[in-house]
C-alpha cells in the first residue's frame, strides 16, 4: 500500500516525465494564433494533450508495457508499429527536438558560450548527463519525483502567477487555421504535437515498474494508485497548458519576430521578469527537457533490448544518445517541420489502439476488430500525413474533401468510427450463426 506522499511523489514524476520540450513550445504558438479563441483551442489541446494521454496510461499502466495493447495484431504489423512509435518518439525526432528545445531556449539567452561549436557541445553535454540518470535505473525515478518536479513546478508557478497578473498585450484576432477553423478541432490536433499519447505507451511502463518496486502489482491496484497519481499529473498539466495558451495569446507584442512558441515564451518571460526571468526560463527549461529525455529514452532502449540478449539496455541508451547528438544538429525549426507529418500517421492508430483496449469487452470479435479498424485508420492517416507534405495526388485529394474533418488533419475520425461500430455487428452477427 503506498503512503499519500509516495502517490504524490509518483504524481510529480509522471507530470514531469510528460513535461517536455512540446509542452513548452507549442502551447504558446497556438494560443498567439487562436487569439480571442485561446480558450476554446486550450479545451481541444487539452484532450488529445492531456486527457487521452491520461486513459493510455492507465490503460498501459495496468498491461504492464504499452506493447500490450497491439497483441491482436498480426507479429509484424505490432513489431513495425512499435518500432516506428519508439524512433519517432526517440532518437528520430522527440530526443532532438527536446535536446534544440533545451539549446534555445535555456543555454543561447544566458549568452555565456555562443560561439561556433557551441551547439554541439552543448547537445554532447545535456546527453550526457541524461544518460548517468539512465544508467542508474534504481535511482531515476526517485531523482525525479522527488527533487526535478517539484522545482520544477516552483518555477512553472512563478511564472503563471506572473502571466495571469501581468499580461503584455491585448488579446489578438485568431490568425492561420483558427481563422477559418473551430478552435477547438484546431487544438486537437494541435495537441498531437506534444506527442504525449504515444509517451504515455512508453511511461505507463516505468509507472508499473515504479509501483512494483513499491510492491503494488495487483491490477485493481495499479489502477487505483495510477488513477490517483496520474489525477495530479492532470491538473497540473491542464493548468500550466491554460496559462501557456493566455502567455500565448496576449504575446502580440513579443511573438511578431518568432518562428516558434518556445521563442515567444522566452521573450515573454524576459520583459516579465528581466535579467532574474533569464535564469527561471533556463531551469524551467532545461529541467523538464532532461526528465523528458531520460524518460524516453530509458523506455526506448527497455522495447529494443529485448530482440537480443546481447544488445542489452545499455548498449541501446549510449545508441541513442549518440544518434540524438547528431541528429540534434539539424535545427528545431527542421525538426518541428518534419514532425507534424509523422505524427499524423502514426498517432491515430495509438488512439485507436487504446480505444479498442477500453471497448474490448464489449467487442464480440477483438481481433477482427482492431485488424480492422486499425488498418482503416492507417489507411486515412497516411494520406493526412501525405496530405501535410503537399504529396498527396489531387484526384485522392479532391475525394476526401468530402469527408468530415478531412481539412483538420483528422480524416479517419468517421472512417474509424463507422469501422469499429461494423466490425462488431459482424462479431455479434458471426457469434449467433
Amino acid at each position: 500500500m503506498l503512503s499519500r506522499k509516495d502517490t504524490a511523489i509518483l504524481g510529480m514524476m509522471i507530470f514531469s516525465l510528460f513535461l517536455g520540450a512540446g509542452n513548452i513550445i507549442f502551447p504558446p504558438m497556438e494560443g498567439y494564433h487562436a487569439g480571442q479563441h485561446w480558450l476554446w483551442a486550450a479545451f481541444g489541446f487539452i484532450s488529445t494533450g492531456v486527457l487521452m494521454p491520461f486513459v493510455t496510461l492507465l490503460a498501459v499502466s495496468v498491461k504492464g508495457r504499452g506493447e500490450a495493447l497491439s497483441i491482436e495484431l498480426p507479429k509484424w504489423a505490432e513489431v513495425a508499429f512499435w518500432s516506428i512509435l519508439y524512433l519517432v518518439l526517440g532518437s528520430t525526432f522527440a530526443m532532438p527536438r527536446i535536446t534544440n528545445v533545451a539549446y534555445e531556449m535555456a543555454w543561447q539567452p544566458l549568452n555565456l558560450f555562443n560561439g561556433e561549436y557551441s551547439h554541439i557541445l552543448f547537445a554532447i553535454a545535456f546527453n550526457l548527463v541524461a544518460l548517468f540518470f539512465m544508467l542508474g535505473r534504481s535511482t531515476m525515478i526517485s531523482s525525479i519525483g522527488k527533487v526535478m518536479a517539484p522545482l520544477l513546478l516552483l518555477l512553472l508557478t512563478l511564472v503563471g502567477i506572473a502571466v495571469i497578473a501581468n499580461p503584455l498585450s491585448d488579446i489578438g484576432l485568431p490568425s492561420h487555421a483558427y481563422a477559418t477553423n473551430s478552435a477547438i478541432a484546431t487544438g486537437l490536433v494541435g495537441g498531437y504535437q506534444t506527442m504525449d499519447v504515444l509517451s504515455a505507451m512508453a511511461f505507463g511502463g516505468i509507472v508499473a515498474r515504479a509501483l512494483a518496486i513499491k510492491g503494488v502489482a495487483h491490477k485493481s491496484a495499479v489502477l487505483k494508485y495510477t488513477l490517483g497519481a496520474g489525477a495530479v499529473s492532470v491538473v497540473l498539466l491542464a493548468a500550466l497548458y491554460l496559462c501557456l495558451f493566455y502567455l500565448g495569446a496576449t504575446s502580440e507584442h513579443v511573438a511578431a519576430a518568432a518562428t516558434n512558441g518556445g521563442q515567444i515564451f522566452s521573450a515573454y518571460v524576459n520583459q516579465l521578469f528581466g535579467k532574474s526571468g533569464l535564469l527561471m526560463m533556463s531551469a524551467i527549461v532545461m529541467l523538464a527537457n532532461l526528465t523528458t529525455l531520460v524518460g524516453v529514452t530509458s523506455a526506448c532502449a527497455d522495447y529494443f533490448s529485448k530482440f537480443h540478449p546481447r544488445l542489452n539496455y545499455k548498449f541501446f541508451i549510449i545508441l541513442f544518445t549518440v544518434a540524438t547528438i547528431i541528429i540534434a544538429e539539424t535545427g528545431l525549426d527542421t525538426l518541428l517541420r518534419i514532425t507534424i507529418p509523422a505524427l499524423l500517421m502514426i498517432y491515430p492508430m495509438a488512439i485507436m489502439l487504446v480505444v479498442l483496449q477500453l471497448l474490448r469487452p464489449y467487442l464480440p470479435a477483438i481481433r477482427f476488430s482492431t485488424r480492422f479498424t486499425i488498418g482503416v485508420v492507417l489507411l486515412f492517416s497516411l494520406c493526412d500525413s501525405l496530405n501535410n507534405l503537399g504529396w498527396l495526388p489531387l484526384k485522392v485529394d479532391a475525394l476526401l474533401n468530402h469527408i468530415p474533418f478531412y481539412h483538420l488533419g483528422l480524416s479517419w475520425v468517421l472512417p474509424a468510427l463507422i469501422t469499429l461500430t461494423l466490425s462488431a455487428v459482424w462479431g455479434k452477427a458471426a457469434k449467433a450463426l
